[in-house]
This record gives structure tokens, C-alpha cells and sequence, in this order.
């Protein structure tokens, strides 16, 4: 049988509902395998469960799981994931550029916004979870950070979301999916408070695939946003500077004027620097069972949705 050449929406639905709850899945079993192991061992399970290589072993779920998402998915769509994925596609210095000056503008942009609206999640008494869960006590720490929050995520992530997903979801039209795919992104963080930024460079990370048509420049952007905030905290760790944003009418103007400025950035890098110059999704494939329902995408949907109003409920009750 002829391998696909692309995704189409159904693989976007199932990749979607993979994601959502493989974790989980994943979580379990991790969970249930330490827990027999303390037993065997007769060691006190809470006292595992904040020992830092539980928390490394419990933060590499997520990208074991997106994997296990890609792998699945490929298996059964039959698609011919190195064409789908434009992986043989010629490398361009400038597009390395381009991707890294939006990844300064999507951190250092929107930073002051994401603590605009943590505070004010903070000040209308919701308790949520904002540290890295890897210690940064020295360098090897860091070096172990970039691996696990930096290099991992940017790829597995990167293979499902604009990889499966966001080709997939270009059945419904191209702007659709980026939007679509950026809502997505960000309910597949299951927290309240990470629905802003991965919102925002989820619709960044779309546009770059959508222009570029090669699934590295997504990974780069992913891996260098990543590194950066990585970074950034081991600096404040360890040089004691860690700033608290306090809801001022300067850091509030500042805060939205800064993101303005991004958004305004962003639009022009794609407006300018990168034109649209690829083949927009085939005809037939668009009108290829166009109005027969995504069952596996609306599933997703609900389940992450009612995943992000639990963490909602728990952050006001905690």
C-alpha cells in the first residue's frame, strides 16, 4: 500500500487525543511501579516522590508520550513522515536567523505580559505552580534542565503539534490551523497558567511551519524559547536576582505595550521577511470528506478542556 504524503485531519484528531491522554497513561504506570518498588524495598513513597530522580523520571513522561503519539500515529496513517514533515528540504541561514530573532522577540516580548497575568490570577486568589521542577543548584543541573525542558520538548512536541496536528488541521484551511493548533498547544498544558504564552508562540511556531514548510525551524524556535527561560532562571538563582511583578499602572502599561510591539514584530517578520511562497493544501484533499466529523479532535478537545477547568478549580481551592 502507497504510503500519505501529508496528514489530514483525522491524524490532527487522533494525534490530538494521543496527546492529551497519553500522560496520563504514561503517569500511571510510573506511578504504579514506583509504588511497588517502595513496597518491595519497605522505602517511604513520599519520600521517593520528592527525591530529584523521581521528578527527572516523572518530567520525561511527556515527551515519552509524544513520541509514543508519533510513532502511533505514523504506524497507522501510513504517511511518509519525511516528505510530510519536509525534513529533506534545503537548509536555509536565513530562515536559522529569522527563527531565532522570533524566539528573543516571543521571550522577551511577552515575558512582562505572562507575569501581567499570573499576577492578576495571584491577586484574584488562585495559587498556582510557576518554578522548574529540576533543581539549578550548579551547572550539571543546567546542562540536565536544557536537556529535559529545552531539547526534548522542542522535538516531541514539535513532531505532534505542527508536525501531525497543524498539517493535519490544514484540511480546514491554513489560518484555521494555525489558530486551531495554537489552542490546542495550549490545553495540552493542563494549567491555567500556562494558557497565554503557549498560546501566543503556538500560533508563532504554526506560521513558521506554514511558511517554511520544514519541521526543523519549528524545533530551533521551540529549542531556543526553551534554553532561554532555562537559562534566564539558572541567572536568577544564582545571582539572587529574582524580581517579583507587582500590578502597577507602569509594569500593566508597560507589560501590554511590550507585547503589542511583539505581536507588531511578528507580524512583520512574516508579512516581509517570510512570504508565503509554498503550495497551499491540495484542493482535493480539502474537499476530501470536508464535512464528516472529527470525532477524535472533538474527544480531545472535551477532555482537555475539562482537564483545564480542574486545574482552574484547584488553583482557588488550594
Amino acid at each position: 500500500m502507497e504510503k500519505k504524503l501529508t496528514y489530514d485531519k483525522y491524524d490532527a484528531g487522533q494525534g490530538f487525543l494521543f496527546a492529551i491522554f497519553m500522560p496520563f497513561v504514561i503517569s500511571l504506570v510510573y506511578i504504579f511501579l514506583v509504588y511497588i518498588v517502595a513496597s518491595i524495598c519497605g522505602a517511604d513513597l513520599e519520600n521517593i516522590t520528592e527525591n530529584t530522580v523521581y521528578v527527572i523520571f516523572a518530567t520525561l513522561v511527556s515527551p515519552i508520550a509524544f513520541v509514543l503519539t508519533f510513532v502511533i500515529i505514523n504506524k497507522f496513517s501510513r504517511t511518509n513522515y519525511i516528505v510530510a514533515l519536509g525534513i529533506k528540504s534545503k537548509f536555509s541561514i536565513k530562515y536559522l536567523l529569522v527563527t531565532i530573532f522570533l524566539s528573543l522577540v516571543c521571550v522577551f516580548g511577552m515575558s512582562n505580559f505572562v507575569c501581567l497575568f499570573d499576577a492578576v490570577l495571584a491577586k484574584i486568589g488562585f495559587n498556582g505552580s510557576y518554578s522548574l521542577p529540576i533543581p539549578m543548584d550548579n551547572f550539571g543541573y543546567l546542562v540536565l534542565n536544557l536537556i529535559v525542558l529545552a531539547v526534548l520538548p522542542a522535538i516531541c512536541e514539535e513532531l505532534v503539534f505542527r508536525g501531525i496536528i497543524f498539517n493535519g488541521l490544514k484540511q480546514y484551511g491554513n489560518m484555521k490551523a494555525v489558530f486551531l493548533s495554537a489552542t490546542l498547544f495550549m490545553l495540552v498544558h493542563s494549567s491555567v497558567e500556562q494558557t497565554v504564552y503557549p498560546f501566543f508562540v503556538g500560533i508563532v511556531l504554526a506560521l513558521l511551519m506554514l511558511r517554511t514548510n520544514n519541521i526543523i525551524y519549528p524545533i530551533l524556535l521551540h529549542f531556543f524559547n526553551n534554553a532561554i527561560v532555562v537559562v534566564i532562571n539558572y541567572i536568577s538563582v544564582h545571582s539572587g536576582m529574582v524580581s517579583e511583578f507587582t500590578l502597577t499602572t507602569f509594569n500593566i502599561l508597560f507589560a501590554i505595550v511590550l507585547a503589542i510591539l511583539a505581536v507588531l514584530c511578528i507580524v512583520i517578520v512574516f508579512k516581509i521577511i517570510l512570504r508565503n511562497k509554498n503550495k497551499s493544501y491540495s484542493q482535493e484533499n480539502l474537499n476530501q470528506n470536508e464535512s464528516s466529523p472529527n470525532t477524535f479532535l472533538y474527544v480531545g478537545i472535551i477532555g482537555a478542556i475539562i482537564i483545564w477547568i480542574f486545574d482552574l478549580i484547584s488553583g482557588f481551592v488550594a
